[in-house]
């Protein structure tokens, strides 16, 4: 829309400089809001008409070399200039022949001279109109655009939220019948064994004993799946988390000293370095998800061939603080890469878990808008890095 900076322009296209003068003067008005350009030659009014954007243009039929009808030919096969409205403003006798040749020209109005004010200025003022309500069609055309793209990358979103979420509840289907229908059906197989033993005369008390761990053992398992599944329950459904500033020396003691047992098991080293990001304002608890989670699997899935060398280190990157974790342990096919983040996805049956780990810390790293990316090899390691943005 034309503003108080960016005013209404008519070209007023004559030969005669006093001509051209005077007809602005008749058509301003204080506070009108409209800018008069002026071009003596066909030429000067072809260049004005291709750098401005033009509102009107009153052009004079009469002139030396380029005449009035052939501007509007040259104006009517440029692309940028056709839907310019022209008046021809001329001397000539008001005759059918002239007439007809300026409307087969591109005019849309004439003007005779000498030129009644009243007639002038109202035809002017319509076209102006006319104008500003073309403006404002297209003004309201582009925000429906913008909108209409608003929408469309909502509801790609919202797609792709669906989608996930569908991903999700299928797993949770499989899940349900094969990571809970497992225990459950172990736990079914040793009551039975159990009772066998019980009602010989002379119950075993070791083969009792052996069965009771097994049955404990099956529940724990079954105990520690359903948490797994709360636990992403609460992911699906978490709005919002308090946040913090959280240092992450703090809080790679904490959970050091929460693994320790692992630590000790698998005789694991953990090398910090969080000199370039000592700390970030982030939910301590979701943090302490991703880092417990990197951690305690770079000890797990060690090489049985060497101790685990773990190295965990903090720096920035563009508006990201990136959390890095390094080992020495098994690594990863190429093909298992993406896999690796999928729920109840366990690549190395040899470790104890439910793999639902990473799919977490995947899950909160995209809801904060962050992103983590895996580099392993088979055989010589693993290295994931987390991008979080401060909250």
């Amino acid at each position: 829309m034309p503003t108080a900076t960016h005013p209404v322009k008519i070209l007023l296209v004559d030969d005669k400089e006093e001509n051209l003068v005077s007809l602005a003067s008749l058509l301003s008005e204080e506070g009108d809001n409209t800018e008069y350009l002026f071009a003596n030659s066909g030429e000067e009014a072809l260049k004005l008409a291709l750098q401005e954007e033009i509102a009107l243009i009153l052009l004079d039929v009469q002139m030396p070399g380029m005449n009035g009808y052939e501007v509007a030919r040259y104006l009517r096969d440029i692309s940028k200039t056709r839907d310019i409205p022209i008046i021809f403003v001329t001397a000539i006798h008001q005759q059918d022949v002239h007439v007809m040749e300026g409307f087969e020209a591109g005019a849309v109005d004439f003007l005779f001279k000498p030129l009644h004010p009243a007639i002038t200025k109202a035809k002017v003022a319509a076209f102006v109109r006319f104008y500003l309500q073309k403006k404002e069609v297209e003004l309201a055309h582009k925000r429906t655009q913008e909108i209409n793209r608003e929408l469309e990358e909502r509801v790609k979103a919202r797609t792709a939220e669906l989608t996930r979420v569908n991903k999700d509840l299928d797993n949770f289907v499989y899940t349900a019948s094969h990571d809970l229908k497992a225990p459950i059906n172990n736990i079914e197989g040793l009551a039975v064994a159990l009772k066998e033993v019980l009602d010989t005369p002379e119950p075993d008390h070791g083969e009792l004993n052996i069965i009771m761990a097994m049955i404990q053992d099956a529940i724990s398992r079954f105990k520690h799946t359903l948490m797994d599944l709360t636990e992403v329950a609460k992911l699906q459904h978490q709005d919002e988390t308090n946040i913090e500033s959280v240092r992450f020396e703090e809080l790679i003691d904490d959970i050091t000293l929460n693994i320790q047992d692992l630590i000790l098991k698998y005789d694991a080293t953990i090398d910090t370095d969080f000199s370039e990001a000592p700390e970030m304002v982030f939910s301590r608890k979701n943090l302490r998800s991703i880092v417990y989670n990197l951690v305690s699997n770079a000890i797990k899935y060690s090489s049985p061939e060497r101790p685990p060398i773990i190295e965990v280190s903090t720096y920035h990157e563009s508006s990201y603080t990136v959390f890095r974790v390094k080992d020495n342990g098994l690594g990863l096919k190429p093909e298992d890469r993406d896999k690796v983040f999928d729920m109840f996805k366990r690549l190395h049956a040899h470790v104890e878990g439910t793999g639902v780990g990473l799919a977490i810390v995947k899950r909160i790293v995209e809801n904060s808008d962050g992103r983590i990316e895996c580099d392993s090899e088979q055989g010589k390691g693993s290295e994931f890095r987390v991008y979080l943005r401060g909250q």
